[in-house]
C-alpha cells in the first residue's frame, strides 16, 4: 500500500498533498517516513489538519502555525504593566488603555495549581493534589482572539499558556462576570477562575492576563501571537468591556488580603471536604 498525506485549511481547502514510499505495517512500532512541507502558505496564525491515508484507513491530527513575523503594533495609547499601581490607576480612572501582565503576581488564586492535563488526571483522583483545573472555556469568536486561533476549550496550542501558569480568583467579581479565557476549577471548590478578562475601570479600559507574555517571546511563539492578538485588540473600537469593576477588586488579585486561600488537601476521599 502506498501512504498518502494531505493538509487541510479550517475551511476543509486542500493546501498539500504527497505520497509516501510504498509500505506495509508490520505489528509493533514502525515508521512509514517523514513528512516535510514548507509553512511559506502560512500568511497568518492558523490551525490546519494533517491526514494520512494508509489504504482504507485515515488518521488526522491538528496542529498550528504562526507568522515568522510579526508587524509591530501601536501602543504609544496603551499602558503595558506589570502592575496596577497609582499611576496606571490614575490613566484608567482618565479613559486610557492599560494591558496588565500579572504573570507571578498573582496572590488570590496562587493555591489554584493549573497544569495542562485532561480531565481524567484531576484532583477526585489523588486527595487534592495538585492540578486542580480541568482545562479552560474561552471565547473562539471575541476579537481579542481574533488573531488566536482556537476553539472554545483548550487544544495543543495552549500549552505554553496554561502549563504551570497562574489563574486568578474572580469570586468577587460580578456574579454574571466572565473571563474570555476562564481555567475550569475542580468541581468540589468551583471558584471563579480567570487568565484573560477584561473591565471598564473608572473611564478607561483595563485588559489583564495572568500568562506569561513577556519572556522569550523570540521562542515562545504562541505567547508572542497571542500578545499580537490582545493588543491589536485593544486598538480597535471592539475594545469596549461590557463590565465596570472598581481598581480595587483588581488589585486585591496582586496583593496578600485576608481572603480564604483554599488547602484543599486531603489524606481521605475529596468527598470528606463535602458540608
Amino acid at each position: 500500500m502506498v501512504p498518502e498525506w494531505k493538509v487541510f485549511n479550517q475551511n476543509g481547502e486542500m493546501l498539500a498533498n504527497d505520497k509516501l514510499p510504498q509500505s506495509d505495517i508490520g505489528f509493533g512500532n514502525g515508521s512509514l517516513g517523514n513528512i516535510s512541507l514548507p509553512l511559506d502558505f502560512v500568511k497568518e496564525a492558523g490551525q490546519f489538519k494533517l491526514e494520512l491515508s494508509f489504504g482504507t484507513h485515515t488518521n488526522d491530527w491538528d496542529f498550528w502555525v504562526y507568522p515568522a513575523d510579526l508587524p509591530e503594533t501601536d501602543v504609544t495609547d496603551i499602558l503595558v504593566t506589570d502592575t496596577l499601581d497609582e499611576a496606571a490607576i490614575a490613566l484608567l480612572e482618565k479613559g486610557g488603555k492599560v494591558l496588565l501582565l500579572g504573570a507571578g503576581k498573582v496572590e488570590k488564586g496562587k493555591d489554584v495549581v493549573q497544569y495542562f492535563r485532561p480531565v481524567f488526571w484531576n484532583t477526585s483522583w489523588f486527595q487534592m493534589r495538585p492540578p486542580h483545573t480541568l482545562g479552560i472555556l474561552t471565547k473562539p469568536d471575541h476579537p481579542a482572539l481574533a488573531e488566536f486561533p482556537t476553539e472554545f476549550h483548550s487544544n495543543l496550542q495552549w500549552w505554553e499558556l496554561l502549563h504551570n501558569q497562574q489563574v486568578m480568583n474572580l469570586d468577587n467579581f460580578p456574579k454574571d462576570f466572565k473571563a474570555i479565557v476562564q481555567p475550569i476549577d475542580t468541581w468540589y471548590v468551583n471558584r471563579k477562575l480567570g487568565l484573560i478578562f477584561e473591565a471598564k475601570v473608572g473611564e478607561g479600559r483595563l485588559l489583564v492576563c495572568s500568562a506569561d507574555l513577556d519572556s522569550d517571546l523570540d521562542k515562545r511563539i504562541v505567547a508572542r501571537q497571542m500578545r499580537h492578538s490582545l493588543l491589536n485588540y485593544m486598538q480597535t473600537d471592539a475594545f469596549d468591556p461590557a463590565f465596570a469593576v472598581s481598581a480595587e477588586i483588581v488589585t486585591e488579585i496582586f496583593t496578600e488580603g485576608d481572603y480564604d486561600l483554599y488547602d484543599v488537601h486531603t489524606a481521605g476521599s475529596p468527598m470528606d471536604l463535602i458540608p
